[in-house]
């Protein structure tokens, strides 16, 4: 059971991930906000628990995890000053964190792994999607310090939603024009996100996919 899990790890993820993607737009309630997040921190910390880091290392990861989370849940309970802008700061910073390092973490996996298989490919793809939720929150940020970035409000009361999917308008390069950046650091991580959403696929993706089908026996 154990190596059936770690040689599916990926899928998994990827199931998380597409799972939370899809429903963020009904998870306005406290519940399904808290189990959202709950679930998909989880997710990931079972991933990394397979990667071969130092028992220190995994802790302080766990730790920054609990510490998202717990952060994240007095957000949503409404425990602070509406007008606490470095404690929303906070939040997202460590939520960049945990992502940042999970993205590299896989990427490294994946770059490191001897055979090219299907899981490692879903790997690849659930780096694709920790992008665009690492961008989502650059942008809240940036929202949160100077709400004139963009042409309208892109975090809404209790609801992310709106950036999430100002995010992957951009990293797929769709640009409906419905969500415009205006400052001048909005622009430039619009215009980096979209040479990211660009490159990846076209790089990393297309490199798995060719190294799966050539060690696939003929």
């Amino acid at each position: 059971m154990k190596k059936i899990l770690s040689q599916n790890k990926y899928t998994q993820l990827l199931i998380v991930l597409v799972t939370n993607f899809v429903l963020a737009p009904f998870f306005h309630g406290l519940i399904g906000e808290l189990l959202s997040s709950a679930i998909f921190l989880y997710a990931i910390i079972i991933i990394v628990r397979t990667f071969s880091l130092h028992q220190k290392l995994f802790r302080l990861y766990l730790g920054v995890a609990g510490l998202a989370f717990a952060l994240e849940t007095i957000a949503i309970l409404g425990w602070y000053s509406p007008e606490a802008t470095l404690f929303l700061f906070f939040i997202q910073a460590i939520y960049i964190i945990y992502l940042g390092v999970a993205a590299f973490l896989i990427l490294r996996d994946i770059l490191l792994s001897q055979r090219v298989t299907a899981d490692t490919i879903r790997g690849g793809i659930c780096v694709y999607f920790l992008i665009g939720f690492l961008w989502a929150l650059l942008y809240s940020i940036i929202y949160s310090f100077d709400n004139q970035a963009f042409s309208q409000p892109i975090i809404l009361p209790n609801y992310y939603g709106q950036v999430i999917y100002f995010s992957f308008t951009t990293l797929t390069t769709l640009g409906y024009g419905d969500i415009v950046p205006v400052s001048p650091l909005a622009k430039m991580l619009t215009n980096l996100e979209a040479v990211v959403g660009q490159m990846y696929p076209a790089i990393l993706i297309a490199i798995l996919v060719s190294g799966y089908v050539s060690s696939k026996p003929k």
